[in-house]
């Protein structure tokens, strides 16, 4: 009997808990407006922005349209469990469609492909709270057309240069394939799904969201939904933790990414291929583990400070044979420089964002490094060494009556620094350096910036914002693979080869509008003209783009 009343109370206590660990999904325009009213001072929310999805729907008072836009009205408010509510919500239903008329474009589209044709995805499902037991389901279901566009293969497969054997260095080391075989494409993902226990602000379980690491609005180094979400266990801050010290966010993931099941070039054009270049990839799987946490001090408000690391490994026999504690978290123990040789690859960052509510406006700044250095001397003599970053900007003039413009710039360079040229650096997300093979990809898509290897991009973006309408145009400049190119031209300045090719450029501007319609739909449109300039490092060869996008999304 004592037994039963202990349990009893146990369980109680655990359903009167009253935290809340409904998210709202990385890159839905809820989480947009949130950020923007956190720079207007609309909220009181303290998210970081910095560790997406977010709970913002839930966290701030100022805007009770983001609670609904999350998720429905409880389905069953007389329901109870143990003397504590319990609640089921139905999650927004959203249709995607997109376009692509002659090459791949975009990203940040989660379980999307590299798509030219016609492409849809469609996601819905459900919320459930009962006491520390959360369950979110929302299922991506996705299909792609996968239309024939040129390949590398087949735009340099006749021309002899250094970048045919360089491309190979990469090709070989990362699980990237530019087109998911030659034939229509249809999946199911669990998606934005995951069952966790939640005790006050704290969460553990596991999921399949996506996840973004890192101050970035369009890019994010260390982790963004550029790739399907994988299946993890996570530890994590449900909400802003606060202490005497200031607020704290943290996440703490382990999981399995899978293979594309595609190769990573077009067997069918690939007549250049010589014996020795291609080297095929054990079929396997990799464990990753990462972290992110940040600290926003309560001394000087708006002030967001950050570290992120990744690592990961295949799933072989080696790792197989570890301690429990080094199988699960290798992220913490990558022990000695070795951690990106053979076996495993580390990188780490180190962010800060600034909010400015007086101004309507933010700044930030993510340092990310993909090699690690032999010691503090290093460090400081050669920071830039095998460095990435992203820079960005933001400011909303306001107009009146609930109007503003807003301006955003951000930059993001992955291209590695000239230290290269006197020591070896790797390129980011992929590891040239034995196994694991298949790089920083999830199915064969990229965990970290969405512009890819070796990429370089620059966005300027504006727009006019009234209520929670925004219509705007965004111009980005994107280099392809800059390590690619410059690899294959390291002898040209000593005049030994011809140079190889040139640096391929996108040039896109894109017009987009979020319009609300009767509460409970949302429409969001955009059209984008790209120019491809030196399209796959062929001089002169230019191919124009249209890409075209229509989502609706239906609020219960």
């Amino acid at each position: 009997m004592k037994k039963q009343i202990l349990l009893f109370s146990i369980i109680s206590c655990l359903f009167l808990t009253k935290s809340f660990a409904q998210t709202i999904s990385v890159g839905d325009y809820a989480e947009t407006l949130a950020r923007m009213n956190q720079l207007t001072g609309v909220s009181n929310d303290i998210s970081s922005f910095c560790l997406r999805p977010v709970n913002s729907a839930f966290n701030s008072d100022g805007d009770s349209t983001l609670r609904y836009m999350a998720g429905s009205k409880n389905l069953v408010p007389a329901a109870k469990l143990f003397g504590a509510p319990v609640i089921i919500r139905l999650l927004p239903f959203s249709w995607l469609n997109d376009y692509n008329s002659k090459l791949p474009f975009g990203y940040n589209n989660g379980p999307m492909y590299p798509n030219v044709g016609y492409q849809t995805m469609a996601t819905g499902g459900f919320y459930i709270k009962a006491g520390i037991l959360r369950i979110q389901l929302k299922p991506e279901l996705v299909y792609a057309q996968n239309n024939y566009f040129p390949t590398f293969a087949e735009v340099q497969g006749n021309i002899k240069s250094n970048l045919i054997s360089n491309f190979f260095s990469t090709v070989n080391y990362i699980d990237a394939p530019e087109r998911f075989g030659n034939s229509a494409i249809s999946h199911a993902y669990l998606g934005q799904s995951k069952i966790t226990i939640v005790y006050k602000d704290v969460e553990a379980g596991i999921s399949t969201e996506n996840m973004w690491w890192g101050p970035g609005v369009q890019n994010a180094i260390m982790m963004t939904n550029s790739a399907p979400g994988f299946l993890h266990w996570t530890f994590n801050s449900a909400n802003p933790i606060k202490t005497g010290v200031g607020s704290f966010e943290w996440q703490v993931i382990g999981g399995t990414l899978k293979q594309s099941g595609f190769p990573g070039y077009d067997l069918a054009k690939a007549t250049f291929v010589a014996p020795d270049l291609y080297l095929p990839k054990p079929v396997t799987e990799r464990y990753v583990s990462g972290f992110t946490a940040n600290w926003q001090p309560k001394w000087i408000s708006g002030l967001y400070l950050g570290v992120s690391g990744y690592d990961y490994l295949n799933k072989d026999s080696s790792w197989s044979s570890r301690s429990a504690l080094k199988r699960l978290l290798p992220v913490f123990v990558p022990s000695t420089r070795s951690a990106n040789g053979v076996g495993q690859d580390f990188a780490y960052s180190a962010y800060v964002r600034q909010v400015l509510p007086q101004y309507h406006a933010e700044l930030y700044f993510e340092y990310a490094r993909n090699d690690q250095a032999s010691g503090l001397t290093d460090f400081f003599l050669e920071p830039e060494h095998s460095m990435a970053y992203t820079f960005g900007a933001a400011r909303l003039f306001e107009l009146g009556n609930q109007q503003f413009i807003q301006t955003r710039i951000e930059v993001t360079r992955l291209q590695i620094p000239y230290t290269y040229l006197l020591r070896p650096a790797p390129t980011w997300y992929v590891h040239d350096d034995g196994d694991p093979r298949d790089g920083y990809t999830n199915e064969g898509r990229y965990l970290g910036a969405g512009i890819g290897p070796g990429s370089n991009s620059v966005i300027i973006d504006v727009s006019y914002v009234k209520k929670r309408n925004s219509f705007g145009i965004r111009f980005e400049k994107l280099t392809h693979d800059a390590d690619l190119y410059y690899f294959a031209n390291e002898d040209v300045a000593h005049g030994g080869a011809p140079p190889a090719g040139s640096q391929w450029f996108d040039y896109s501007s894109t017009f987009y509008t979020n319009f609300r319609y009767k509460n409970n739909f949302l429409f969001t449109v955009e059209y984008a003209a790209i120019a491809a300039r030196n399209y796959e490092y062929l001089t002169n060869y230019n191919i124009f783009n249209n890409h075209a996008r229509v989502e609706v999304t239906y609020f219960f």
